[in-house]
């Protein structure tokens, strides 16, 4: 995108590389037979750049017990609050719980987004999942410093 008055916008082209590197996974979590633990979904690596992620219950989470549904990176800040299947009925919103997580959250080792049942087994239960990230460079693509000899 040029500038006719100007020239070209030496910004444009970095402006398009961030464009260009915004990715964003889409998949759907079916945790309705999940016993009370923890289950690996999708994978990222490391150094990928987590921005966030957004979740919609699609199928109401139903237990013999009073099961709650946590989603995210486990052990990191990019993780929800623990949802009781009261409330996890279709169209709830499920995102991160924490303040930090309005700064992103880069991988120092491959991870799993991850589907957390508590306390019982569900019997149902399903979720849409959408995580915003950078993908890690496979190469170093900024400026090359050198230190002069003196």
């Amino acid at each position: 995108m040029a500038n006719p008055q100007y020239g070209q916008n030496k910004a444009d082209t970095a402006l398009d590389n961030v464009a260009n590197a915004l990715k964003k996974k889409q998949f759907s979590i079916d945790f309705g037979i999940q016993e009370a633990n923890t289950a690996a979904t999708e994978t990222f690596s490391k150094g990928d750049m987590i921005l966030g992620f957004s979740a919609v219950v699609t199928e109401a989470m139903t237990s013999g017990g009073s099961a709650t549904i946590q989603l995210g990176f486990t052990g990191t800040t990019m993780l929800s609050a623990a949802v009781a299947k009261a409330t996890a009925v279709a169209d709830y919103p499920i995102g991160p719980d924490h303040s930090a997580d309005a700064a992103p959250y880069v991988l120092v080792a491959d991870d799993t987004f991850d589907s957390i049942v508590g306390s019982a087994t569900a019997t149902a239960g399903q979720v849409d999942v959408t995580v915003w990230y950078i993908a890690a460079p496979s190469a170093h693509a900024g400026p090359s410093w050198v230190t002069p000899a003196s």
